[in-house]
């Protein structure tokens, strides 16, 4: 995907789990050297909703340790996983400095792996600053090589 990305001189925000940063260092620190966003997507992809203040202040700063010490880089973006968040969740990100956004379109390319539907969802009826939701998955990648 990250070649892919390069030619087509395309840069994202790579939202990374603590607990991911942990076991896959050199992953994303290539993500980073080529120039890509890092955010914040807490630390063992909670549904922080559920979560209280200091719950939540425990999960976002253990992703932001964690990247900190990789990279020596300070994130300001925060997406909650799966979009759960509550007030307790914006006030503690605010308290850290974070910005909390959340995604405009949907691929749900985690779920279904129909490379059509995947696009279409991406792109149909896209409009300037929406923000495309994608993981890691393989028809993705083959829907960005398109």
């Amino acid at each position: 995907m990250l070649d892919i990305l390069d030619n087509q001189n395309v840069k994202c925000t790579f939202f990374v789990g603590g607990s991911w940063v942990e076991e896959n260092p050199e992953l994303c620190l290539e993500i980073y050297n080529r120039g890509h966003e890092i955010g914040n997507h807490g630390t063992k992809h909670k549904e922080h909703e559920k979560l209280d203040f200091n719950a939540n202040k425990i999960e976002i700063e253990g992703c932001h340790n964690s990247v900190l010490r990789l990279l020596n880089y300070n994130m300001e973006l925060f997406a909650p996983p799966g979009g759960s968040y509550n007030s307790n969740t914006i006030k503690t990100a605010e308290s850290l400095n974070y910005k909390t956004i959340l995604w405009t379109r949907d691929t749900i390319d985690w779920r279904d792996q129909n490379e059509d539907l995947i696009f279409e969802r991406a792109v149909k009826n896209v409009m300037s600053g929406d923000l495309i939701l994608m993981h890691p998955t393989k028809a993705t990648k083959n829907v960005l090589a398109k």
